[in-house]
């Protein structure tokens, strides 16, 4: 039995009081579903800026004994009240709301800030005060910029190229400085995809994106050659580290800090399309995979981006559970689902 399948294990048997912001958003949505499936009490925070109602009806589900496991607060992280309310007798903290663009970092650098900054300052402390234990954040492998080709460790210089890594290397920066007593670690994610993630918004996923042009027998979109790699991490992978840190003071001697969270394992963009195409073909026959369109590369695009996680597997157990292919498959069966 791995680290995971014993705290999961556990948990039932000791509840624990969680906080998840973000909670109506992707990644927020499936921390939600997890915890309550698990008998853990769960506070949500969501303004719906970027998340979706029908989330956390989903996470939350028709059961009376999980709605009654669950507290939602309609507000905002930009307000302190609201993150001091929310913090109140808590346990544990998972930090997930934020604005996640790289583009609209760009086109609205203000709400970039106030909401990747100043929201992220004011549940840290509110965190910190309330004697919260735990506070797990969401980075982004977005801080390292264009590396050379390989796996990139935690301890490689960072070189943000756009607003939000600015933002996200500023959260680490002050859970390094103002977390007190409290165990503050930071989850640099890959490239996170899975179910309910928005594929009509823009600013999603390139998986999401491209599950719906498939389907919808569109050309997908490429922005550059097609030879850029990516670390895709599948949403339940994500659910188990943030699990995994925030519980990981049943070992003592482990501190929070920073992990890489992803597969380990490059990806190509043409790749990535040929497997989606075959995918969606094996499903619908007839449906056979158009070419893609190239653009140009975006803004702040970076070239590779692959996790060491090597880290996170020695000091916290953490090993992805599904493949790139297992992963795509639920993704888009989840997408058809919602779409019959």
């Amino acid at each position: 039995m791995t680290i995971y399948e014993e705290l999961c294990s556990a948990l039932p048997s000791r509840p624990l009081k969680w906080v998840v912001t973000g909670s109506a958003g992707f990644i927020g949505s499936h921390l939600v579903d997890k915890l309550l499936s698990l008998g853990q009490h769960v506070t949500g925070i969501d303004n719906f800026l970027s998340g979706n109602k029908s989330n956390l009806e989903y996470a939350v589900g028709p059961s009376s004994v999980r709605k009654s496991l669950f507290r939602f607060i309609k507000g905002d992280v930009r307000d302190i009240q609201t993150c001091r309310e929310a913090c109140e007798g808590a346990d544990l903290v998972l930090h997930q709301a934020a604005l996640v663009s790289v583009p609209r970092s760009f086109e609205e650098p203000h709400l970039n800030n106030s909401c990747n900054i100043t929201g992220f300052l004011n549940m840290l402390l509110s965190a910190r005060e309330a004697g919260v234990r735990s506070f797990v954040f969401a980075s982004s492998a977005a801080v390292y910029g264009n590396q050379p080709e390989g796996a990139i460790s935690e301890d490689a210089p960072l070189k943000p190229l756009s607003p939000y890594a600015v933002a996200k290397r500023t959260g680490e920066l002050y859970a390094s400085v103002l977390s007190g007593g409290m165990r503050a670690a930071g989850l640099r994610y890959m490239n996170v995809y899975g179910p309910r993630q928005d594929p009509s918004s823009p600013y999603s996923g390139v998986i999401s994106i491209w599950a719906r042009s498939l389907l919808e027998g569109r050309n997908p979109v490429i922005y550059g050659d097609g030879r850029t790699t990516r670390d895709f991490v599948y949403v339940g992978d994500v659910v188990q580290a943030n699990l995994l840190v925030a519980l990981s003071d049943i070992r003592p001697g482990l501190e929070g800090g920073i992990f890489n969270i992803g597969t380990g394992c490059p990806v190509s963009l043409e790749k990535l399309l040929s497997t989606m195409a075959g995918e969606v073909e094996s499903l619908y026959p007839d449906r056979k995979g158009k070419e893609p369109v190239h653009e140009p590369e975006r803004t702040g695009d970076i070239r590779y981006s692959l996790a060491d996680i090597s880290r996170a597997r020695e000091l916290l157990g953490y090993e992805p559970r599904y493949s790139l292919e297992e992963g795509l498959a639920l993704t888009i069966q989840s997408f058809i689902n919602t779409r019959m």
